[in-house]
């Protein structure tokens, strides 16, 4: 899990790294909290996971609730990795508050199930 702060708008780039080849699924989760008098909108491009590499033509999938979140799961392939590359954006909407005091939180989490026993 890594986690972000800012009080403008920002772009990141995130990769999931496939370690093990376990035939189950792996997961991708980006949180963003807006701070009180502020609003900031999560919007996610996810990559090819076929070309193990960010997508600068995909659509943006706006982060949902409150706050706003995004998650995705994928099957884990036998041989392949399945390293997925994401593109999130945190874009200022609303609100002229500044300081310390108006600081968004981004939360990124990547998941893979442990190992079977050998």
């Amino acid at each position: 899990m890594k986690t972000a702060t800012g009080t403008t708008s920002k772009w990141f780039k995130v990769r999931v790294v496939d370690e093990a080849n376990w035939p189950t699924s792996e997961r991708f989760k980006a949180t963003l909290t807006s701070p009180p008098g502020m609003n900031f909108d999560l919007i996610v491009y996810q990559g090819d996971i076929e070309v193990n590499a960010p997508d600068c033509f995909a659509s943006g999938v706006r982060g949902q609730g409150t706050p706003e979140s995004f998650m995705i799961t994928w099957n884990d392939r036998i041989g392949p990795d399945d390293h997925l590359w994401f593109i999130l954006e945190v874009r200022h909407v609303e609100g002229t508050a500044c300081g310390e005091g108006a600081k968004w939180t981004l939360t990124v989490e990547g998941r893979e199930p442990p190992s079977p026993d050998p």
